[in-house]
C-alpha cells in the first residue's frame, strides 16, 4: 500500500497538459517546457509526461532531476500532495487501469454501499442539483416531453433508485426528458440514458441535456431528434456497459464513455468530481460511427457542394499529377491559394477556408512562389489563410501521423477546421514505402481518409505522372481507384501549362483548361530582386495535333506519315516497325507500349481504324 498520494493520470495528466501548454505528439507523450529548468526546444521538447500503470510519468532528458520536477508541479497545483498520507489509506483512482484495460484492483478491498437511506430523496444520494424536476413527497418526478415540446408523460424515481413511469406512456416516436435551459433546434445537445447521468454532463458542461430514459431508446430519441431538428449536433454521454455502448454506436454518432468498465457520467461525477467529467468528455471518442445500412427511403439526394464550383468537390480525395517540370505544384498552389484567400479559380467560385499545406519537395521556392501569387491577385497579409509545412511528413509512419493529427488540431484552433489539405509529393510522403505496393498504399490512402473524415476537408495529393506514359500517374492502380477527382499537368513548350481532368467520380468532366506563365519581379527584405511565376488563364487552348501532343502520340503520328501509301497502312506492318524502332528490350512491354499508343491517338480523333487499316484524320498536322 502506497504511503504517498498517487499521481493519477485521469486526475493530474488535464491540469499539468493545461498549466504548461503541452501538446501530444507522438502519440501518448505530451510534449512542452520543463517545470524545472525551463528547457524547451520546439518542437522537438526534451519534457514530456506520459501513462504508465494509471500514473503520470515524468520526464527531462535536459536536466533529468525528476525529484525537482515533481517539487516544481506540486509547488505549482499540478501534483498531488508530497507528504504522507496519515491514515495510510490509498485513494484509488476509478479509471486507473493495466495494460490490457481492466481496472486496477484495489487493497484492501472498499467496503460494500450502504443500503439507500429510505429518507434522503434519489437526487441528494446521486449528488446532483434537482435539474429540471420536481419533488413529490420524497420521490423525484420529471416531466417527458417529444420533438414538438409536448409534455407526454413522467418519471418518478424513489429513493431506492426504483423508476416508474405514467401508465400507458408510449415510447414511440422518441419520448425523452431535458434538463438544462436553452435547448434549441440548433448547436450540440448532449444525450444520456438516465436523468441523474443527465444532471452530471448538464453541471459540467452547461450544456442542455437529452436524457432517454434507458438505453434501449437512445437510437429511437436521436433519430426523432435528427428528423425535427436536422441543424442539431448531437453527441452521446454513453454509460460503459455492453448495452449503453451498443446504444451508442447503434446511434451513429460521436459518443464519450468514461474509462472505468460499469461506470456511467454521474458515476464519474460521484468519485472524481465535475472537473473529471468536463475533461472525459472533452476527450471523448469524436469519431463518427456512421450505421452500416441506409433504407432506400431514408436516402437524402442532394446537389454537390463545390470546393471550387465545377471542379473539387468538399471532403473528397483529389489528385493532381504531371512530369517533373510540368508545373502541378504551381497549379496546386494557384489552386490553394485561391481557397484560403476566397479568390475565385479562374471564373470558379471557392468555398474559403483554411489551407495547410505540406510540401515535402521544392520547399525553398514555395515562399517565393507564394508572395508572386500574392502580388499577382493583391492579396495581402491576413487574407488568406494558408499554413506551409516546414518538412515532409511520412503518411506510411502511424507514428508521424499522430503527429500530423495533433499538429493540425492545434491549427484548428487558430484557424478553424481546414477545407483543404495538400500533400506535395505522394511520393516523399510514403517514405519507405512503395507507391508500387498494394499494401503500402492502402495504408496511405487510410491515413488520409481518416484526416479527410474527421475535419470534413479534400485532401489533394500531388504525384508524377508514369513512366512508360505520361498519360497516367505513377504507382499502384488502388491510387486511382481511391480518387474522387484526378487531373493532370503538361507542360506545352516554354510558357503554357495545360490542366486536364482524367477522372470524375461522381460528375461531368470538366473542360480542359490552359495557363501561361507569367513571370513576377518582387523585392526581398534585403532589398534584392527575385522573381517567380504565376499562372494566368488563356484561352488558348492548344489542339492536340500541335505541341499539346503526347509522346506516344507523336511517335504513331510520325509513323504513319512515313509508312502510309495513299494514306493508309496496315495496322500489323505499323506495329512491326514500332517494336523494331521503339525496343525497349522486353517484346511484350514494347507490344503493349505500341497497343496503348496507338489507341490512344485513336481515341484522341487523330488516326481511325478500319478494318485493320490505319489512316490519319488530317493529313496536314503538323
Amino acid at each position: 500500500m502506497a504511503d504517498f498520494a498517487q499521481p493519477y493520470w485521469a486526475e493530474w495528466s488535464r491540469l499539468i497538459i493545461e498549466r504548461y501548454d503541452l501538446r501530444e505528439g507522438p502519440k501518448g507523450e505530451w510534449h512542452g517546457p520543463c517545470p524545472h529548468c525551463g528547457y524547451n526546444d520546439t518542437p522537438s521538447t526534451r519534457f514530456w509526461i506520459s501513462e504508465r500503470d494509471g500514473l503520470v510519468k515524468v520526464h527531462c532528458r535536459q536536466c533529468e532531476d525528476f525529484q525537482a520536477i515533481i517539487k516544481a508541479l506540486a509547488a505549482d497545483g499540478v501534483w498531488p500532495d508530497l507528504g504522507p498520507i496519515k491514515s495510510n489509506v490509498v485513494k484509488i483512482n476509478p479509471f486507473a487501469s493495466d495494460a490490457n484495460g481492466a481496472a486496477l484492483a484495489v487493497a484492501p478491498p472498499a467496503p460494500p454501499d450502504p443500503a439507500p437511506d429510505p429518507f434522503e430523496p434519489y437526487y441528494m444520494r446521486k449528488g446532483v442539483e434537482l435539474l429540471g424536476a420536481r419533488l413529490d413527497g420524497l420521490d423525484v418526478v420529471i416531466p417527458l416531453f417529444n420533438t414538438a415540446r409536448d409534455r407526454v408523460g413522467w418519471q418518478r424515481i424513489t429513493p431506492d433508485g426504483t423508476k416508474r413511469f405514467n401508465p400507458g406512456l408510449s415510447k414511440d416516436g422518441g419520448v425523452f426528458g431535458v434538463v438544462g435551459k436553452g435547448l434549441t433546434r440548433g448547436g450540440a445537445i448532449w444525450v444520456a440514458e438516465g436523468w441523474a447521468t443527465a444532471c452530471s454532463v448538464h453541471m459540467a458542461t452547461s450544456r442542455p441535456v437529452i436524457f432517454a430514459l434507458d438505453a434501449g431508446n437512445m437510437p429511437a430519441v436521436c433519430n426523432a431528434i435528427e428528423a425535427e431538428w436536422p441543424e442539431a449536433r448531437l453527441r452521446i454521454a454513453a454509460d460503459n456497459d455492453e448495452k449503453g455502448l451498443a446504444a451508442a454506436r447503434a446511434t451513429g454518432k460521436p459518443y464519450a464513455v468514461p474509462a472505468l468498465p460499469g461506470a456511467d457520467w454521474n458515476d464519474v461525477h460521484a468519485s472524481a468530481g465535475l472537473s473529471a467529467v468536463k475533461a472525459g468528455l472533452a476527450e471523448h471518442r469524436l469519431v463518427q460511427v456512421k450505421r452500416l445500412f441506409t433504407h432506400l427511403d431514408d436516402l437524402v439526394i442532394r446537389q454537390p457542394e463545390w470546393l471550387i464550383d465545377g471542379l473539387i468537390e468538399v471532403s473528397t480525395l483529389a489528385m493532381c499529377f504531371g512530369a517533373a517540370g510540368s508545373g502541378k505544384s504551381f497549379a496546386v498552389l494557384d489552386m490553394a491559394l485561391c481557397i484560403a484567400s476566397g479568390t475565385p479559380y479562374h471564373g470558379h467560385s471557392v468555398q474559403q477556408g483554411s489551407v495547410f499545406y505540406i510540401a515535402g519537395e521544392g520547399l525553398s521556392g514555395m515562399s517565393r512562389r507564394a508572395a508572386a501569387w500574392q502580388k499577382h491577385h493583391e492579396v495581402g497579409k491576413g487574407q488568406a489563410q494558408f499554413y506551409l509545412s516546414n518538412r515532409a511528413v511520412i503518411m506510411s509512419d502511424p507514428d508521424a501521423v499522430d503527429v500530423l493529427r495533433a499538429e493540425i488540431a492545434a491549427l484548428v484552433e487558430v484557424a478553424g477546421k481546414p477545407r483543404l489539405l495538400v500533400i506535395d509529393t505522394l511520393a516523399r510522403s510514403l517514405g519507405g514505402a512503395s507507391e508500387n505496393d498494394g499494401k503500402d498504399v492502402n495504408e496511405f490512402i487510410v491515413a488520409c481518409d481518416s484526416i479527410k473524415e474527421e475535419h470534413g476537408c479534400t485532401v489533394m495529393l500531388v504525384h508524377h505522372s508514369g513512366h512508360q506514359s505520361k498519360e497516367r500517374a505513377r504507382g499502384a492502380s488502388q491510387i486511382n481507384a481511391a480518387l474522387d477527382h484526378e487531373f493532370r499537368i503538361d507542360a506545352v513548350g516554354d510558357n503554357l501549362v495545360t490542366l486536364t481532368f482524367t477522372k470524375q467520380k461522381e460528375d461531368a468532366m470538366p473542360e480542359p483548361k490552359a495557363f501561361t506563365k507569367l513571370p513576377i519581379e518582387m523585392m526581398t527584405a534585403d532589398m534584392e530582386h527575385v522573381s517567380s511565376i504565376v499562372l494566368e488563364f488563356t484561352a488558348d487552348m492548344p489542339g492536340r495535333g500541335a505541341a499539346g501532343m503526347s509522346a506516344g502520340t507523336r511517335k504513331i503520328i510520325n509513323l504513319i506519315k512515313e509508312l502510309a501509301i495513299n494514306g493508309e497502312i496496315e495496322r500489323d506492318i505499323l506495329r512491326k516497325t514500332y517494336m523494331s524502332r521503339f525496343d525497349t528490350g522486353n517484346r511484350d512491354t514494347t507490344k503493349r507500349k505500341f497497343n496503348r499508343d496507338m489507341n490512344g491517338t485513336i481515341e484522341d480523333g487523330l488516326a481511325r481504324q478500319e478494318n485493320g487499316i490505319i489512316s490519319m484524320v488530317n493529313e496536314d498536322m503538323e
